[in-house]
């Protein structure tokens, strides 16, 4: 009987949800019903105003016809020149309230350009002042001028209005504190090392010397390359080579390889040649291979295919893996210029031209570059990645729509200034450079380098744009710098108490983190205990004066410390994150450190050819910063990988990288 109850029980529930979702469906449907209807009756309206739309096309176009008319009637009637005239006297009457109302307007007109012309005037005379100041300032440096102070108001130069005297002077104090220090080349740590404003040279119009190619001569360049000939399966001149020619006269020097199995009555019919250069300890040694040709009476031929031992493992070139490690450790270690090894070399017994070392050192380039993405996952999975970049001159077209600006060109120059990225990973002691794209310092950039980052990784940079898409926490999380917080503050501490207050806060935290890690030296979590007891509050009242000068500045009167402050507080949550870690950083030095290279480089160096051959310039500032971070021998390095680098894996070239290299026996010279 329970049974039965129970059944039938699930049979009324069975029925209510039929009940329920049948009359759900009857409502859809009567609302489906509703909806057609509602379309059909917004058709017949729609039908209806674009029927009245049409008559009202048609009656304004009317109007408009009328109105033309009527206004070409009046104007011939004003004129004198249509069917019925007006007098002379109401004419004159007309005109003179026509032209009093035109010249009114122009009274209007000049006066706000003449209003507009004394702002230009005023603008250009501040910033004059702020220039005279400058240069007042540099001449009382050098003992020539002890005249009007540095960064006063000038009786002769206009104040803007609205602004007191004393307004005026902190003004120009803090525009030329400013001015001052970007003088002397401080502007950041990566140009420290700036030479001076040395004038501009037209590459277009010297030659190889450095001299004034004279117009006749450059006509007559012309006319020789306009009727050069064909010289394809043309043999080509060679220079002479002094090492090469002692070997081919002494035919005892020479490595001679015979074919095997040949009959007795086989004769010699030539030679082939092949040429290896070697740097041997201080000097360079040269091989010469030859492979004998035979035939016989038969017309069978035997010759010998060159062994694997001496084959070159940089291609089809005479320079062998040491001759191109040397050149490479020469310019880019020591920094001795291609002008200046082309010298040592020819020297030494070789006679190669400027376009052939730089053809090897493109080959050298070109062979490490299997190890840019294993480099690349070892930065971007350390934990740590220091980033920021800097600028090199390249040889390129300008892009269309790229937004290119006028300061990021020299048109004269036939170069762009575009932008190299450093990123160095502190825990493993690696940096790469890396030139993405044709330079351009975009966001696309920063994220296609870490588009494959899988864990916790803490970015240093600065406050640029295209880093602050890692403001909110991710995988990625960024660490503002503290230097380039304090940087703009240090400049204006000799005109601004606050400034000055602001340097010593900042100086105090450095301090105290170098107590506390000195202290604490290996244990992480004690150090991040004793960063958010002791440097927490420090940082805490950075932030109280920073919200209380945003409040109170003029940002017209004092510009350039509005400026800073903005900056500091746009940074300071990402400051914050510095102290999640004890191995964590305040600053981004050491990529700064790193970047030096690439400026040392920068300011020797004229232009790069193209931004292919700036790619392959970030490559082996790369490998070289790393060898000298792990204490190698640049030369034994390159040597080395050069040799088994296409003889690697793909999944084991991560192990010719400097942190995790390990030579192996040299290959032995025949």
């Amino acid at each position: 009987m329970e049974k039965n109850e129970y059944l039938c029980n699930m049979n009324k529930a069975e029925e209510q949800q039929f009940a329920i979702l049948s009359s759900r469906v009857s409502s859809a449907e009567r609302e489906k019903h509703e909806a057609q209807k509602k379309a059909r009756l917004l058709e017949q309206q729609n039908s209806v105003l674009e029927s009245e739309k049409a008559d009202m096309q048609r009656q304004l176009n009317e109007k408009i016809g009328e109105v033309a008319e009527t206004v070409k009637q009046m104007a011939q009637f004003m004129m004198g020149k249509g069917p019925v005239t007006l007098s002379d006297s109401l004419r004159d009457a007309i005109v003179a309230g026509v032209k009093e109302e035109f010249e009114a307007k122009l009274r209007e007109e000049r006066e706000a350009h003449s209003k507009e012309m004394q702002s230009l005037k005023d603008q250009f005379a501040l910033m004059l002042a702020a220039k005279d100041n400058e240069i007042a300032a540099l001449k009382a440096k050098n003992g020539e001028d002890q005249g009007e102070g540095h960064g006063t108001v000038n009786s002769n130069q206009p104040i803007p209005e609205g602004m007191t005297p004393e307004d005026r002077n902190k003004q120009l104090e803090q525009q030329n504190s400013n001015l001052a220090v970007a003088a002397y080349g401080q502007i950041s740590e990566s140009e420290k090392y700036n030479h001076g404003c040395q004038p501009p040279v037209n590459a277009d119009d010297l030659d190889l010397n450095g001299e004034d190619v004279p117009d006749e001569r450059v006509a007559a360049i012309a006319k020789e390359l306009k009727v050069r000939k064909e010289m394809n399966g043309v043999k080509k001149p060679r220079r002479q080579q002094p090492l090469e020619e002692s070997i081919l006269a002494d035919e005892k020097k020479q490595i001679i390889l015979k074919p095997e199995g040949m009959p007795e009555d086989a004769y010699e019919v030539g030679r082939d040649y092949t040429t290896r250069f070697y740097y041997v300890r201080g000097y360079i040694r040269c091989q010469v291979i030859a492979r004998l040709k035979f035939r016989d009476p038969r017309g069978n031929y035997y010759h010998v295919n060159l062994p694997e031992k001496y084959k070159n493992c940089m291609g089809r070139t005479e320079a062998t893996e040491s001759l191109i490690a040397y050149i490479l450790s020469q310019h880019f270690e020591f920094g001795v210029t291609i002008a200046d090894i082309e010298l040592q070399l020819k020297r030494m017994g070789l006679n190669f031209s400027h376009a052939t070392i730089m053809n090897w050192i493109k080959i050298g380039a070109d062979l490490l570059e299997p190890l840019d993405e294993p480099l690349q996952h070892e930065i971007i999975n350390s934990g740590e990645d220091y980033c920021d970049e800097s600028t090199v001159k390249t040889c390129d077209k300008r892009l269309p729509n790229k937004d290119e600006k006028e300061d990021e060109v020299e048109d004269e120059l036939h170069y762009f200034r575009r932008w190299m990225y450093c990123h160095h990973a502190g825990p493993l002691k690696l940096t790469q450079f890396v030139f993405f794209g044709r330079g351009r310092r975009t966001q696309e950039a920063i994220r296609e380098y870490f588009k494959d980052v899988m864990d916790r990784l803490y970015l240093h940079s600065d406050g640029a744009k295209m880093y602050k898409c890692y403001n909110i926490a991710g995988l990625i999380i960024r660490i503002s710098c503290l230097v380039h917080m304090r940087r703009p503050f240090f400049k204006l501490k000799d005109v601004s108490k606050d400034a000055m207050e602001i340097v010593k806060l900042a100086d105090k935290i450095f301090h105290l983190d170098k107590t506390i890690k000195e202290a604490f030296k290996g244990d992480a979590d004690r150090i991040t205990q004793e960063r958010v007891l002791q440097i927490g509050p420090v940082l805490h009242t950075i932030k109280n004066i920073l919200d209380m000068l945003e409040s109170a500045l003029d940002q017209k009167k004092e510009p350039e410390l509005f400026k800073a402050v903005k900056y500091a507080l746009d940074e300071y949550p990402c400051l914050l994150n510095a102290l999640q870690d004890g191995t964590l950083d305040f600053s981004n030095n050491r990529c700064e450190r790193q970047i030096r290279r690439l400026a040392k480089y920068r300011n020797n160096s004229f232009f790069t050819g193209s931004p292919e051959a700036s790619k392959r310039l970030a490559r082996l500032l790369s490998h070289f910063a790393n060898c000298k971070d792990h204490h190698l021998d640049s030369f034994t390095y390159l040597c080395d990988v050069f040799r088994r680098i296409n003889k690697t894996a793909k999944d084991e070239l991560v192990n010719l990288l400097e942190h995790k290299w390990q030579p192996m026996p040299a290959m032995a010279l025949a």
